[in-house]
C-alpha cells in the first residue's frame, strides 16, 4: 500500500467521524477511529516509517525543513489518536467489551492519561473505577467533571481548555452578533437598503471576508491574507478584526477552540451570506 492508498482508505472512515461526531456515542466513535488506527499500525509495519513522520505525509507540514505538500485534510491529532486508541485496544471487540456504554469519545480522551501513559497509569481497583464511571449513566457534564478532578489530583492539571474557551467568548458574541445582522440585511429582502449598509466597503473586500469566513470552518482550507480597509463601518468592524486574527494564525490551535464555540456549518454559512451581498442579483437568490 503507498501513501496515496492510505490516505484513500482512511478517509471514509475520517469523513464518517467528522459528519456524524455529534450523533455518534462514545463506543461508536472510538470504533471508528480504531479502524483508522489499524490501518495506520500495518503501514507503520509495513513501511518502518515513524508515525508522527507519516502524519507529516498524510496532511502536510507547514514548517520547517521537511516541508511537504500538503496531501489531505486528515489532521495529525486525528491520525495520532487513532493511532493511540488502536494501541490501547487489540481489537474492536475489545472497545466494546470494556466501554459498552460510553456517552462520548471525549469522555474517553480526557481519561486517556490514566489508560496509557507510563508516569499516570491506573492498575487494578483504580483502573476499574475508572472504566465503570466512564460506562456510568451518569450524565455528560459529571462525568466531565470527575475526570477532570482527578487529572488535577493526579496529574496536577486543570482544564486549560476550558479555559482558553472562556477567554474567547467575547469573539462567540461578535460572530453571532454579525451573523444575525447579515441575515436581517438579506432576509428584508431590500437590496438598496443593504446597499446603504454597505456603503463604502469594495466589493473584493466582502468577497475576500466571505471567503476567509467560511475557510475558518475547517483545517486544510485556503486562508488569503487580508488586509483591513481604513474605512469600514462601525457594524463590520469587531468581525472583520476576528476574522484577520484567525486566519493569519499559522497554528490553527485558536481556530480550533474557536469551532467549539461557533459549529463550523454556521461559519460556512455566514460567508455564503456575505458572498450574496456583493451584487444585486445573488441578493435576490437569499432565501431564509
Amino acid at each position: 500500500m503507498n501513501i496515496t492508498q492510505l490516505i484513500s482508505a482512511i478517509t471514509p472512515y475520517y469523513n464518517q467521524y467528522r459528519a456524524n461526531k455529534s450523533t455518534l456515542t462514545g463506543t461508536e466513535s472510538l470504533g471508528i477511529i480504531w479502524e483508522v488506527g489499524e490501518l495506520i499500525k500495518k503501514y507503520v509495519e509495513e513501511t518502518g516509517l515513524a508515525p508522527h513522520k507519516l502524519y507529516r505525509e498524510i496532511y502536510g507540514k507547514s514548517e520547517g525543513a521537511e516541508n511537504v505538500a500538503q496531501k489531505s485534510y486528515i489532521t495529525r491529532e486525528f491520525l495520532s489518536r487513532s493511532y493511540r486508541v488502536r494501541n490501547i485496544f487489540k481489537s474492536k471487540g475489545e472497545i466494546q467489551k470494556l466501554l459498552p456504554r460510553l456517552q462520548k469519545y471525549r469522555l474517553f480522551y480526557q481519561a486517556m492519561p490514566f489508560i496509557d501513559n507510563p508516569s499516570y497509569a491506573f492498575t487494578g481497583k483504580e483502573r476499574e473505577q475508572l472504566f465503570k464511571l466512564l460506562n456510568s449513566a451518569k450524565s455528560y457534564p459529571v462525568i466531565m467533571a470527575e475526570i477532570h478532578r482527578l487529572q488535577k489530583e493526579k496529574i496536577g492539571i486543570s482544564n486549560p481548555r476550558t479555559q482558553k474557551l472562556q477567554e474567547m467568548s467575547g469573539d462567540k458574541d461578535t460572530f453571532v452578533a454579525f451573523y444575525n445582522y447579515i441575515y436581517q440585511l438579506l432576509k428584508n429582502n431590500d437590496y438598496g437598503k443593504a446597499k446603504k449598509e454597505i456603503a463604502g466597503i469594495d466589493v473584493e473586500f466582502i468577497k475576500l471576508l466571505s471567503k476567509n469566513t467560511g475557510a475558518i470552518s475547517l483545517d486544510g482550507l485556503l486562508m488569503l491574507e487580508m488586509e483591513i480597509p481604513k474605512k469600514i463601518p462601525k457594524k463590520w468592524q469587531p468581525f472583520v478584526a476576528l476574522i484577520q486574527r484567525l486566519t493569519s494564525k499559522k497554528d490553527p490551535q485558536e481556530r480550533r477552540r474557536f469551532r467549539r464555540l461557533i459549529p463550523a456549518h454556521r461559519m460556512t454559512h455566514l460567508g455564503e451570506m456575505l458572498y450574496l451581498l456583493t451584487s444585486e442579483n445573488l441578493y435576490g437568490t437569499f432565501r431564509p
